[in-house]
């Protein structure tokens, strides 16, 4: 109740005492609805981690009553809350509605702040989608509403997203700059979170340039905010990225001295995952210092306690750490023994896909016999129809025997069809299997984990988003019979960016397309490339070089031929047969290509050519394999 309203009990009438009276209590109805409100937000919030349709649900409420009451702050912020519950479920159009919306009511409303945000999370909508330039520019709106209101806590963080955004754009020039430009602001406004993980972020470009003293010095830094900050997760992850780039720099003591650090802090905080990627790391230091006897107790170690909390996912890492360590002490039937058992763990999922698909196809083609059925009954009814109307019997045994020749002309047409149409499906299924093998999604999603647990989120959502991008590119193009050559290109760059995630090695991989070539003109079957490089990059042994190399070239031999060449460097086909590997482990997806290619040759007057070829039989001072085929400009 206001002063004025106090003033005037003291001297009006009762009447007009009861009219302030009811006054009183329609304000404190007000208020309480604006509580509940509130309260529904928070539950909305709370319920995110254990039921997000409920959280969206209990949001959707808050909203209608904010609507109802006129609480445009409420309303604004329940509106930006949904936006999030979307986005965490992974339905970015909804998302982007509801952002929309609570940025005009947050302008409405003068709350500039909160509507430079939430045009940072439609940024971020876009950057999941892989539509980079419309990130960039929603970005660049929420530092142009900071900067305007010289509000700079926030434009650090800004900074930040945006050179995550560079460096998944290929750009680690622009992204250093970015992480440089968040750094200074955090350092200015003392923001320690944004500080580390502009450090972190730094580290990693130049870790992945092999800028090994330059990384070294940036998680230093980090490292010693975060000694003063508390942070035993951050602590034990900077002491494991500082010790992996001593490994890599092959200075074992100094990266076993900061990997213990690492594993003492993860062992009294007791999560099976962190622990495994510090034990990861310092048996691949006792491996590089050939101490043999503490390798095999540290992948013992592992193995332990990966099958104790059921982690298939690092129990393959384990086998094949097993392989590493049985191929340096030389004892090759172990080694073969602990690969088919790597092997193993990724069939085993790849048998229980294949039999899904084929329940689905089973379950499309019941349908069909049954639709088949149903015709066949009508034809039987009408045949009775008539029976009964006609008098002629002769005349209608004639008609059911012609009718009856010609379903069953139909019939057995459409079955053959359907046989014929199923064994491409069949194949379509191979194909797309081929592509994203669970061994491949178990070893990217691996890495993405292990940068989560780096506490590199924005690395992480990147690669994740890359992931995305790559699985709808893929399911999408499987279905078309042909794809732009530019399509094929972008979907074989994704591909090559996440396997890159598999290898501690760097590989180079380098295009060669002649200038002369429309790659938005020229169309192909789509997923004939990947294969090769797939084997490649599993076959040809690039570790074993010193500086692994895979070239991609395109070339226009005459107007009616496109050759793709895929050259490695590797050890080459006779080698790689001689150790053995080669005789067990035969390439699915190369079959599969070849099957495709077979099938399309015979479908089509213009043909397809394939040669594998062992490049030192070419020249005896080269090393590698070069797969080349040749696609007609017709397809």
């Amino acid at each position: 109740m206001s002063k004025t309203l106090l003033v005037l009990f003291f001297i009006l009438n009762s009447f007009i005492s009861g009219l302030n009276a009811q006054n009183q209590i329609e304000k404190s109805d007000l208020n309480k609805q604006d509580q509940i409100v509130t309260n529904l937000i928070e539950s909305s919030v709370s319920y995110r981690g254990t039921d997000k349709k409920l959280s969206v649900e209990i949001c959707e409420k808050a909203i209608k009553l904010a609507e109802k009451e006129q609480a445009d702050s409420l309303l604004a912020l329940a509106l930006k809350t949904q936006g999030i519950n979307y986005y965490l479920l992974s339905d970015d159009d909804s998302s982007k509605l509801y952002y929309e919306k609570a940025v005009s009511k947050f302008n409405e409303i003068g709350n500039l702040i909160q509507a430079g945000k939430v045009l940072g999370n439609i940024g971020l909508i876009y950057k999941r989608r892989g539509e980079y330039t419309k990130a960039l520019e929603y970005y660049l709106k929420e530092i142009e509403i900071f900067s305007e209101i010289n509000h700079t806590v926030g434009l650090s963080s800004i900074y930040i997203n945006m050179g995550s955004l560079a460096n998944t754009m290929g750009n680690t020039s622009r992204a250093g700059e970015y992480f440089n430009s968040a750094l200074k602001l955090a350092e200015k406004e003392n923001n320690i979170a944004d500080q580390i993980s502009a450090l972190n972020n730094l580290g990693a470009i130049y870790e992945s340039q092999d800028k090994f003293h330059e990384a070294l010095d940036a998680y230093e830094k980090s490292l010693k905010i975060v000694l003063n900050s508390g942070n035993s997760k951050m602590e034990s992850t900077l002491y494991l990225n500082i010790g992996l780039i001593h490994r890599r720099a092959k200075a074992y003591d100094q990266a076993e001295s900061y990997l213990k650090k690492s594993f003492d802090i993860r062992k009294l905080r007791g999560n099976h995952e962190e622990l495994l990627g510090v034990y990861n790391e310092m048996f691949e230091v006792a491996l590089a210092k050939e101490e043999y006897i503490k390798a095999r107790r540290l992948i013992g170690s592992m193995q332990d306690l990966a099958e104790m909390n059921g982690d298939y996912e690092w129990l393959g890492d384990v086998y094949q750490g097993y392989y590493n360590f049985y191929s340096a002490i030389h004892n090759y039937k172990l080694a073969l023994e602990s690969y088919e058992k790597f092997r193993t763990i990724g069939d085993s999922i790849n048998d229980a896909l294949n039999k899904e698909r084929y329940n689905e196809l089973m379950v499309k083609y019941d349908v069909g016999q049954t639709k088949q059925e149903m015709v066949l009954m009508a034809q039987e009814t009408r045949i009775q129809g008539l029976e009964l109307d006609k008098k002629n019997a002769w005349l209608v045994a004639m008609l059911v025997i012609m009718l009856l020749g010609v379903i069953a002309i139909v019939v057995s047409f459409r079955i053959n069809k359907l046989k014929a149409e199923q064994k491409f499906m069949n194949l379509d299924q191979k194909v797309l299997l081929s592509q994203m093998n669970p061994h491949f999604l178990f070893n990217a999603l691996t890495a993405v984990q292990s940068l989560v647990l780096d506490n590199e989120s924005d690395k992480a959502s990147l690669y994740l988003s890359d992931l995305g991008t790559l699985v709808r590119n893929i399911l999408e193009d499987s279905r078309k019979e042909k794809i732009s050559l530019s399509q094929e290109l972008i979907t074989l760059e994704k591909y090559i960016d996440l396997q890159k995630l598999r290898f501690n090695f760097p590989i180079e991989f380098r295009f060669d397309i002649e200038e002369n070539i429309d790659l938005d003109e020229l169309s192909i079957p789509p997923m004939l490339t990947q294969p090769f490089i797939e084997n490649a990059l599993v076959h040809a042994n690039l570790q074993q070089v010193e500086k692994p190399e895979v070239l991609i070239k395109i070339e226009l031999l005459d107007p009616n031929f496109v050759a793709f060449s895929i050259q490695d460097n590797g050890i080459g086909i006779e080698e790689g047969k001689k150790q053995s590997l080669m005789k067990e482990n035969k390439s699915l997806a190369m079959q599969i290509a070849r099957d495709r290619i077979q099938i399309y040759n015979y479908k089509s007057k213009f043909q397809m050519k394939l040669e594998i070829i062992d490049l030192k039989y070419v020249d005896q001072n080269k090393q590698g394999t070069l797969a080349r085929f040749t696609i007609p400009t017709q397809a």
